[in-house]
């Protein structure tokens, strides 16, 4: 495994100030004014900048105010971009083989620190976490890897297509496999689309993010035209495009707006692992790529979510030959770990040139030892694992089947397959000690970098370092500084400098210990304040909108009451409890079957997840472990993660197995009207928001995914994307897909079925 360590900043939108000094009343520049206390300041309203973007401060330097003297250029809300980032990728390529593993691996998995990195209030995006993609079946595809008509629907007016764009238009797919488009017409035919994404920290597209949270799941389809998640974060979904977050388990609310922790200051594990399992099957004989994310933290373990086979082929299958990422053939070939995004800064330049930057407040937590001692280091993943056979579809057959020996059929039995079939990532722990450092890189000509932050120094000893990433399962741990880090005012975090300074004219740049930046100049840029995100207001995380109520009512949840929750990061949900096949990301998968077979596979499924709802209430005063850190859980460098105790929930009487909470509400301190039935801690908000609290900053977009595409000289009329499309049929044979006509939000409604089906389990509507 190849592990690159490294971070920098990025500065954007360093306007400079331009000020003119020397008057005619004062040609030496002296100090001007009444006489002051040093380090005063005052705003005027004289603009400055680039484009007048700032305003001029007045300061008190050496007793006596100097006007003009500083360009605040900051102003509420509108802060310089100061980008964080750094690269990871444990298992893409064997560099010893040359190729792919075994072309593409089963899965893998890791422990991911779930952390509050920033300390104040968070104001860009910025996040940590890992990106999967789909290899290419070994014998390549035959059909390009993109829906054709994608490309020609970019326009509202009828058109005739250009060369480049012949043969794209066609409405039948025999027309369209001579669409050579930019990559189709490649040697890989854009290969296969697709990518599961996430991991923790903060999103300007959630409702205010006081604390880390952990996006669950990213999943998108077709180069990112469809997102996985029940609800989109700025506009309203369309049922059709559903398939992408499937719900599993029945003791663990999964939010519209990601997953929140317990505690005023998150610091902990959390285990993760995307793997191909057979929890998805919707017949004996299906063999469908189902990539479930299945979790391990103090307080929950276990599969929490999967990616049907339809999320992938809606976008992509426009051809009985096409190969999405549903295909068992297109494994597991890419996977990275980064941090990326960024913090905030309120910028100020000085009478001489010279930029300053106040940041958000940011640390690193410190690992603790198995004594139980802290370290001058900070791990921020480890206990890396991969697989390379289809080792889950084994191991969880039997309990999801009902078959072989009662000792199979547990997580427990799970787990240890897990801790059998793991490998160590890629060619091993290979750290590149080039880069360990946090750094800031200068969006400018120059690209000048500096260093000096005191995360991630290079270790001193490499042989020792290397022993201990391997004994570790490949960690990627940076080193903490303490002399360049305050790691006594917060007991177990150490906290970097926030001022940043640039010589404009021989740009040099540095970080500035507080102590060291000129008073009047700290003062000046304690003008502004960080205020918290307020972009989403949760209009688009539920009620849903009339393009998303018929995959919410047909058929309908199981509960007509609906139950209400308040996390500790001060979120409302509402939810209802669904039958597993009733839940709306299962419409479209069922309603794509032919008649005759829809509702034994939907009897199928609902009846294998009974019994791995069973499995996981065996021991309940347990928490079931399907996977553990490779090391030892008592090695991790920190105690695991807990869950926001709010999104623990239990199921109501006679609904115990087969069924699962669907969030259809979230706001931020702001209860639903229509809640029957509270659990938790809170029965009323204790501190509503103002009415006017989101004004001016949230999203006011509510435009829909583009569905209609205009006629050209190929299709010879209208026609809405993507049309048919050959889903991966659950038979072995796929040489006989049945095609499907995806929905448009017009007629949606008219292909789903308002009434449950029975399938004689304790499940049925007869027993609701």
């Amino acid at each position: 495994m190849n592990i690159s360590i490294f971070f920098h900043l990025l500065l954007t939108g360093c306007g400079s100030a331009e000020k003119n000094t020397t008057t005619d009343d004062n040609p030496n520049n002296l100090p001007t004014g009444s006489e002051c206390t040093s380090g005063e300041v005052k705003e005027t309203t004289t603009p400055c900048g680039e484009d007048n973007e700032g305003v001029y401060v007045d300061a008190c330097i050496n007793g006596y105010w100097q006007m003009d003297s500083v360009c605040l250029l900051s102003e509420h809300g509108d802060y310089e971009g100061i980008n964080l980032g750094a690269g990871y990728a444990p298992a893409e390529w064997d560099y010893e083989q040359a190729q792919y593993p075994a072309n593409g691996i089963y899965g893998w998995s890791y422990y991911l620190r779930a952390f509050d990195l920033v300390r104040d209030h968070p104001v860009k995006e910025l996040g940590w976490g890992q990106w999967s993609k789909p290899t290419i079946p070994a014998d390549g595809l035959e059909v390009c890897g993109i829906h054709p008509h994608g490309f020609t629907c970019d326009d509202d007016t009828p058109e005739i297509l250009t060369d480049e764009l012949e043969n794209c238009g066609h409405l039948d797919w025999e027309g369209l496999e001579d669409c050579k488009v930019w990559c189709c017409g490649e040697d890989d035919k854009c290969g296969v689309r697709g990518s599961i994404e996430g991991g923790m920290g903060y999103w300007m597209y959630t409702i205010d993010t006081p604390n880390v949270k952990w996006m669950l799941p990213g999943s998108t389809n077709a180069n990112y035209e469809v997102f996985g998640g029940t609800f989109g974060a700025n506009a309203p979904r369309q049922c059709s495009s559903l398939g992408g977050a499937v719900r599993i388990a029945n003791s663990l609310l999964i939010p519209n707006d990601f997953v929140s922790f317990e505690g005023d200051d998150i610091d902990g594990f959390l285990g993760y692992m995307l793997t191909r399992t057979p929890i998805g099957k919707r017949s004996p004989s299906d063999d469908a790529n189902n990539w479930t994310i299945i979790i391990d933290t103090a307080n929950y373990a276990g599969p929490v979510m999967y990616m049907a086979a339809w999320f992938w082929d809606a976008r992509i299958n426009w051809h009985p030959d096409s190969v999405s990422w549903s295909d068992p053939r297109a494994l597991m070939g890419y996977i990275a770990q980064g941090f990326e995004g960024k913090v905030g800064a309120i910028t100020a330049v000085d009478e001489n040139g010279i930029e300053w930057r106040r940041t958000n407040r940011w640390a690193f937590p410190q690992d603790i030892s198995a004594s139980g001692e802290k370290q001058d280091s900070s791990t921020l993943f480890t206990g890396h694992s991969q697989y390379n056979t289809d080792w889950a579809i084994n191991a969880m057959e039997p309990m999801l089947s009902g078959t072989g020996s009662p000792s199979t059929q547990t997580p427990d039995a799970i787990k240890t397959a897990a801790l059998n079939m793991r490998q160590a990532p890629g060619n091993g722990c290979l750290i590149e000690t080039e880069d360990a450092a946090l750094g800031l890189e200068m969006d400018n000509e120059e690209e000048t970098e500096w260093t000096g932050f005191g995360v991630g120094i290079s270790p001193t000893d490499e042989d020792l370092a290397q022993q201990e990433a391997e004994d570790a399962s490949c960690h990627m741990r940076l080193e903490l500084d303490t002399s360049r880090l305050d790691c006594e005012s917060t007991e177990g975090w150490c906290e970097g400098t926030r001022y940043l300074k640039r010589d404009v004219a021989t740009n040099t740049v540095s970080p500035v210990f507080p102590e060291d930046v000129p008073v009047e100049i700290k003062e000046t840029l304690n003008l502004r304040e960080f205020l918290p995100n307020r972009t989403n207001d949760g209009r688009f995380l539920g009620p849903p909108a009339e393009t998303e109520k018929p995959c919410f009512d047909n058929p309908g949840p199981a509960d007509p009451r609906m139950y209400c929750t308040r996390t500790e990061s001060g979120n409302w949900i509402g939810f209802y409890w669904y039958r597993f096949i009733d839940q709306p990301e299962l419409n479209q998968v069922f309603a794509s079957l032919p008649d005759t077979e829809r509702v034994e596979a939907q009897c199928y499924m609902q009846e294998r997840i009974e019994r791995l709802h069973e499995a996981q209430q065996a021991s309940p005063n347990d928490v079931p472990r399907w996977f553990d850190a490779p090391q030892g859980a008592e090695n991790l460098p920190g105690p695991k993660v807990e869950i926001d105790h709010a999104l623990l929930v239990e199921p109501p009487v006679g609904k115990t197995k087969g069924f699962v909470p669907i969030p259809v509400y979230e706001r931020k301190r702001t209860m639903p009207t229509e809640c029957e039935v509270i659990i938790g801690e809170y029965t009323e908000e204790p501190n509503p928001l103002p009415a006017d609290y989101y004004e001016g900053y949230s999203y006011e977009d509510e435009e829909y995914e583009k569905e209609e595409c205009p006629a050209n000289n190929e299709s010879g009329t209208e026609f809405s994307y993507p049309g048919t499309i050959f889903p991966y049929s659950p038979h072995a044979d796929q040489s006989q897909r049945t095609a499907y006509t995806v929905p448009t939000r017009d007629n949606i409604e008219s292909v789903l079925s308002a009434a449950p089906v029975s399938c004689g389990l304790p499940s049925d509507p007869a027993n609701w």
